[in-house]
């Protein structure tokens, strides 16, 4: 199992197989705003990361397709909301996975710690992406994927 971190961490202490520093990895990742611009870099193999997870179903269908895109779920902008927000961002991306589920999209899930204290297990963040609607084997297999992207 691996992770994206903005710290320094041993992988071994936490549980995973091995952590990808951010500042070695921003290059292979790509932020984009919405589902439709995605939709446009549907034949690269890269990480997505979206500021806005809204519904577009024939974008999602368009790129789970050619199996290219991997959607890299960021949890630590979960964790680090609060409130209405956390809850509109919840909702979001439970209708995000269950679109990306449907037609068979890959994604992956990271923390993006900033420091050793906000570095959570693979259980833990198999448990915050059940409150995504993934079940554990989904999880495990997401967190591997990350690994085969970068």
């Amino acid at each position: 199992m691996f992770d994206i971190l903005k710290c320094t961490a041993s992988p071994a202490a936490f549980g995973f197989s091995k952590f990808y520093s951010f500042s070695e990895v921003k290059n292979k990742i790509v932020e984009l705003e919405n589902l439709s611009l995605a939709a446009n870099q549907k034949s690269k193999k890269i990480l997505v990361v979206l500021k806005d997870y809204s519904f577009d179903d024939g974008a999602m269908k368009i790129i789970a397709e050619k199996k290219a895109v991997c959607f890299l779920i960021d949890l630590g902008r979960i964790i680090r909301s609060k409130g209405v927000g956390r809850a509109i961002l919840i909702s979001k991306l439970r209708t995000f996975l269950a679109l990306g589920m449907k037609y068979g999209a890959f994604y992956t899930f990271a923390s993006f710690s900033e420091s050793e204290s906000q570095i959570r297990t693979p259980d833990e963040i198999a448990h915050i992406a059940m409150l995504l609607g993934v079940n554990r084997g989904q999880t495990k297999f997401a967190l591997k994927m990350l690994g085969h992207y970068l």
